[in-house]
């Protein structure tokens, strides 16, 4: 599988050009962070309809993975999409991350992300899902094959979203993929360091802390 990772600023709420921009690389799957739709912010914004994206993705040939914010019955959900020739699967971000006024925004989701896909078993955490290992391991036990971890992480605790990520690959004895953001909200710095990393802990790519850019790799 050619999977390339999109590093994208907090502030940058474009998708389809970088989609354009990878549109001939031969990729299989291209995965974007935690509310790459909406620009990663926290303090709501309006919902986004996942068919309108459903629609939008229907142009490229590659499985597209993103995060956004979800309405159902009324209650906003900080989720993530899957898609690919018609399949689509969702999870919706099980922990929120009070600091950031999540709690006051979103409602929890109730149930792991995991997405059968012609690659594999996906499990899918977002950011703060990261610091409970038992999430993890109810996914390694669900069969994952490989776990995508997108997030809005802060420089200023950079290093310990790095040490988790491997922590986790640890752990489950699985890949895991970290896509993180890059940028200033007015608020916090993000701090990239989007990552791959071997079901052994071994780093296998990984971006830098302040720039946008795309990791291109084969797993």
């Amino acid at each position: 599988m050619k999977l390339i990772i999109v590093q994208k600023d907090i502030n940058d709420k474009s998708y389809i050009d970088h989609l354009d921009n990878i549109k001939d690389s031969n990729a299989d799957l291209v995965c974007f962070g935690e509310l790459g739709v909406s620009g990663c912010l926290y303090n709501g914004g309006d919902p986004v309809d996942h068919n309108e994206l459903i629609i939008a993705f229907s142009n490229y040939p590659f499985a597209i993975m993103i995060g956004f914010p979800r309405n159902v019955n009324n209650k906003m959900y900080n989720s993530y999409l899957y898609y690919k020739n018609g399949s689509c699967h969702i999870y919706n971000k099980i922990n929120l991350f009070e600091p950031m006024n999540e709690n006051n925004v979103y409602y929890p989701g109730d149930e792991p992300g995991l997405f059968d896909t012609e690659f594999g078993r996906f499990g899918v955490a977002i950011c703060y899902d990261i610091r409970f290992p038992e999430l993890f391991n109810s996914m390694k036990d669900k069969g994952a094959d490989i776990i995508f971890i997108p997030a809005a992480f802060p420089r200023a605790r950079i290093r310990a979203w790095r040490e988790l990520l491997v922590e986790r690959a640890i752990q489950t004895k699985l890949s895991v993929i970290g896509i993180n953001c890059v940028g200033d909200d007015g608020t916090n710095e993000f701090g990239g360091s989007s990552m791959v990393i071997a079901p052994d802990g071994k780093i296998i790519a990984q971006a830098d802390e302040v720039n946008e850019t795309y990791i291109e790799v084969e797993l």
